[in-house]
């Protein structure tokens, strides 16, 4: 028996019980990500001043595990790593610094998804027994949790990806087999360590089918248990600054209102009580994305931003705050540094500025004071305790939380007899077909509930055959009186916005260099185009196009400080 297995019972998971009491403890910030090496041995103490735990990852789940954990009882581990980390923890947890994550992740080179690993009853077991071996040894080792990167299988996530040939099988079999795995690997995870905290990267449950159906099945499992740790969504889109301090505010509960979506019954109930998102942000984004479109600033403004981000964050962030880095930004370098530990200096431009920079707001430990930031922190909290929907909170921050979509549509630019250009006038007939791209498409509901005012096209059409194609969409946005703002507005590819009769921005042409739905790397809203929005109800239309890959657009109306609208709602035009 390891020396270290007694502090699996010393830094058990307490149950997150103050998610329902509002905003009130700061978060704990665990950094992505750590190897077992000398210095937390020793200093630990310094470390805990700016860190509350590590991401220490053992590599993907069908080597990593095996290699460095074993598949326990019967298959031991080939490395030390077990030992190495161990002693890391045990100095580390005394220091205080508690919040570590025992993490794996999904190869995009090996076989799963695909049809043979999804439908096999064998993979499936084999899955089971893997992070039932995580699981046991996370608790043995004294970890807070575990942390599940599902990220890089992506493209097989999607259900018209060529590996589906759907020869003996159907859509309905890779979704449940992908469900049942979810929940097999979660029950066997818990049954090693029932208290683990969860963590999934990348964070959100709106995702393409066969991840999203995974993630249903782990939360189910969890849910029928009541487990204690909770699921924590690791949030990436707070890797950018964005270019209002605002939208900030709106990222810690993007998964919270996706959940009301796609959730019901035990699995909403359970969610509310115990599972958040968890924001993370790239202190060195600037120079770490390879982006050349990135506005370089100097680090001077750069950290100034940060510690705005994670004043704004440590305000409305439930539980936890993680951060990435290329290269660790742990420790500040020195000769004696190197010497003993062997730690070289971080290559990174402007080191010298930046790692000291970002362990100072590390260190201070600020909240949010700005009365406008603030405002819309109580709207969160109102959000919290049930005062207000889900829809209305995305009043708050300016955007529609609901849409009337009519998809997939001809891209006019290239199929013009498919596009049904006058659909968005006249009355709205849920049961009249339109003939679209594919064939008759009626008008179908679509509540992407999202804050931020993104509104993903792919994920309406759940991320099925989305390139060479339109979309029309449609809201009622009410004013109580007439009102002067600015529509901030970021698309891909095309896009043409209607208020009541008027065209408000008609820009249907692909961009030349075309940059997602994120413009120069950073900022979600590329136009500010002045509006007036007439008294009482007016209707509000968006027609998309989309020429192959990221599709959507982003949406906000806004006073000329970029702050929400006060007064203005939205709703669904009535049939």
């Amino acid at each position: 028996m390891r020396q270290y297995r007694y502090f699996a019972l010393c830094f058990l998971v307490s149950p997150w019980f103050s998610q329902c009491e509002g905003i009130h403890d700061l978060p704990k910030i665990i950094a992505y990500q750590a190897a077992p090496n000398d210095y937390f041995n020793t200093e630990a103490d310094r470390v805990a001043q700016i860190y509350d735990g590590f991401f220490f990852n053992i590599g993907a789940w069908d080597q990593g595990i095996p290699a460095n954990i074993g598949i326990l009882p019967a298959t031991p581990s080939v490395t030390d790593w077990m030992d190495r980390v161990g002693e890391n923890l045990i100095h580390l947890n005394e220091a205080g610094v508690t919040e570590n994550l025992l993490g794996v992740s999904f190869s995009s080179e090996a076989p799963w998804p695909s049809p043979e690993t999804l439908l096999s009853e064998g993979y499936r077991e084999k899955m089971a027994a893997h992070f039932g071996s995580l699981g046991k040894a996370a608790k043995e080792l004294g970890f807070r949790g575990v942390s599940i990167d599902l990220e890089y299988p992506y493209p097989r996530y999607e259900l018209d990806h060529e590996i589906y040939t759907y020869d003996k099988y159907s859509v309905e079999d890779l979704l449940r087999s992908s469900r049942d795995q979810g929940r097999a690997v979660m029950s066997a995870l818990l049954d090693g360590f029932p208290e683990a905290v969860v963590f999934v990267l990348p964070g959100t449950l709106w995702t393409r089918p066969i991840d999203r159906e995974y993630l249903m099945g782990a939360i189910e499992a969890m849910a029928e248990r009541d487990a204690p740790g909770g699921m924590h969504l690791g949030y990436e889109r707070a890797y950018t600054l964005y270019e209002y301090p605002l939208t900030q505010v709106a990222i810690p509960r993007v998964g919270d209102l996706e959940a009301q979506v796609l959730l019901r019954g035990e699995m909403l109930d359970y969610w509310k009580r115990r599972c958040t998102v968890a924001p993370g942000v790239w202190p060195t984004h600037m120079v770490e994305t390879g982006g050349k479109d990135y506005p370089q600033k100097p680090w001077k403004e750069e950290l100034a931003e940060l510690r705005n981000q994670m004043e704004i964050l440590r305000t409305v962030a439930k539980r936890y705050i993680w951060s990435f880095s290329g290269q660790p930004l742990w420790y500040l370098h020195d000769s004696e540094v190197e010497e003993r530990y062997g730690l070289k200096k971080q290559t990174l431009p402007g080191v010298d500025e930046i790692v000291p920079g970002w362990q100072a707001i590390l260190t201070e430990k600020r909240k949010a004071t700005d009365p406008k930031i603030l405002e819309l922190v109580e709207e969160v909290s109102r959000f919290d305790e049930g005062e207000i929907t889900a829809g209305e909170l995305c009043h708050r921050f300016g955007t529609p939380g609901e849409w009337l979509v009519l998809a997939p549509l001809g891209n006019p630019l290239t199929r013009p007899a498919f596009s049904q250009p006058n659909a968005i006038f006249g009355p709205i007939q849920k049961d009249l077909p339109y003939y679209g791209r594919d064939g008759a498409v009626p008008w179908v509901v679509f509540r992407p509930m999202e804050p931020l005012g993104s509104v993903s096209l792919r994920a309406a059409l759940d991320w099925i055959d989305t390139d060479d194609c339109s979309a029309h969409l449609l809201a009622t946005i009410e004013a109580p009186e007439k009102t002067e703002g600015l529509l901030q507005l970021g698309w891909d590819d095309g896009i043409v916005v209607r208020i009541g009769d008027r065209v408000v921005f008609d820009h249907p042409d692909y961009p030349e260099k075309g940059h997602g739905m994120l413009f120069r790397d950073r900022y979600l809203f590329e136009r500010k185009i002045p509006v007036t929005i007439p008294e009482g109800k007016s209707r509000l239309a968006v027609t998309s196009l989309n020429l192959h890959g990221v599709w959507g657009f982003n949406m906000r109306f806004t006073d000329p400080e970029g702050f929400p609208l006060k007064g203005i709602t939205f709703s669904l035009p009535a049939e």
